[in-house]
């Protein structure tokens, strides 16, 4: 099969009804290896059954059997989904002169769309989705991301390249939660952990750290310009999503009562050079009315439009989060993160479309798996990593970035209450920088 950069791309009529899903992936494909749908090009894409003579082919699993549609988009069909899942993986990182063994178009769609989130049962305490049930986390892809591989091996398929080239270049996305400004939420927040501390852990040590903590003060401003140095020394500039005002317990108050304070932050982080975001609260993913009156007071108080952020909790619904996102008008969401992992949760280490499974179109908003985050590596709350051990595993996420050109993305929150977190950032800054 001849070089080509350009293709035609045929598609099984029983799989008409899924186009606009098709499409979607190939756009990814295509976006990530520079090809162009041409109906003119003489090399020939072909997606489903019975593949037109000399084409190149990749079977079809996901569609049609595997998907179901209604009046509210598409969603997982999960009666069928256990005896389809094998057929989308086996043969990655292969491609035969005429063809893939496998679903790789499938494969693309089910990751980006994150439609196996949609209906699932498998959620925490939070409602957020287990990173234990997805399906490159079961199958061991989660740091070796599956539609960033799936897309190299339909670019092989077309170019007769081995390696095609990528057209995205590796880059770098350090991000800050602003979850709390000063060391509280509200006056004596700190009594009931450190009292934790004592009682269920048995860490008087650790009670004594965040009493001192506490009494030491300095925040917000130790945190944020130590963070804020440490970015300035390389070269770099971060990205801090602010909370906007909201009386929720499970949301900071800090817009509210401590206005002056955080104008007063959001100012010295953009004199500075760096990015202000927004963090919606812990009720906004599925209620567009609230996520976007939060959104116009932090943005009353920056004096600044906010186009980027994350979700808080990293609480989100595929099925409701990126249009909410999509028609405000944002144009970059990295909420997609497992919180007790470390990995690419959508499958692809590189900034992409949002799909909107209701409405079932790609959308203008692009979104970015967060695969480093601090209490996924450090801390009590779901593993606790040795320094060592955790660079380890962030070497495997940043290699993932380089090998497919992708965008690491960072959480590391601001406010934390143990100066060996910082450290470790401070540390790992120097080996994502690295040439």
């Amino acid at each position: 099969m001849a070089v080509a950069a350009s293709y035609r791309f045929s598609l099984d009529p029983g799989l008409e009804a899924f186009r606009p899903e098709i499409e979607y992936a190939c756009d990814f494909i295509d976006e990530c290896h520079g090809l162009e749908r041409n109906p003119l090009a003489s090399t020939v894409l072909h997606y489903g059954p019975a593949p037109i003579p000399g084409a190149a082919h990749v079977p079809a699993i996901l569609f049609p059997d595997g998907v179901a549609v209604g009046q509210d988009g598409i969603r997982l069909e999960r009666s069928r989904w256990p005896a389809l899942e094998g057929g989308l993986l086996p043969g990655i990182g292969t491609a035969d002169p005429g063809g893939l063994p496998y679903d790789a178009i499938g494969l693309v769609f089910l990751m980006l769309s994150r439609i196996e989130e949609r209906d699932s049962a498998s959620i925490d305490r939070h409602g957020r989705f287990l990173a234990s049930q997805a399906f490159g986390v079961r199958h061991g892809l989660h740091l070796d991301p599956p539609a960033d591989r799936a897309a190299c091996d339909v670019a092989a398929l077309l170019t007769n390249l081995r390696n095609p080239a990528s057209r995205t270049r590796y880059g770098l996305r350090l991000t800050h939660d602003v979850d709390r400004l000063r060391t509280y939420h509200r006056a004596l927040d700190w009594v009931r952990p450190a009292v934790g501390d004592i009682v269920r852990r048995r860490d008087p040590r650790a009670a004594w750290r965040r009493v001192r903590y506490v009494a030491a003060g300095g925040e917000p401003w130790r945190s944020f310009r130590r963070l804020m140095d440490a970015e300035e020394a390389h070269g770099l500039r971060g990205h801090y999503y602010f909370m906007g005002p909201s009386t929720l317990s499970m949301d900071s108050p800090y817009a509210l009562s401590m206005t002056g304070l955080l104008a007063q932050v959001i100012g010295e982080v953009r004199r500075r050079g760096h990015v202000i975001g927004f963090h919606p609260g812990y009720e906004t993913a599925t209620d567009t009315g609230e996520w976007n009156r939060q959104r116009s007071g932090l943005e009353g108080i920056a004096g600044v439009p906010v186009r980027e952020g994350r979700q808080h909790v990293l609480r989100y619904s595929a099925e409701l989060t990126p249009d909410i996102w999509n028609d405000s008008g944002m144009e970059y969401d990295c909420t997609l993160a497992y919180p007790e992992l470390t990995g690419f949760r959508t499958g692809s280490c590189r900034p992409f479309h949002a799909y909107s499974l209701r409405s079932r179109r790609k959308l203008a908003l692009r979104q970015g798996s967060s695969a480093l985050c601090d209490f996924a590596l450090l801390g009590e709350k779901y593993r606790k990593l040795d320094q060592e051990q955790a660079l380890a595993e962030c070497d495997s996420a940043l290699a993932a970035c380089r090998r497919h050109g992708g965008e690491l993305v960072v959480l590391f929150h601001t406010g934390l209450p143990d100066a060996s977190w910082y450290s470790f950032y401070e540390h790992l800054l120097p080996r994502l920088t690295e040439s």
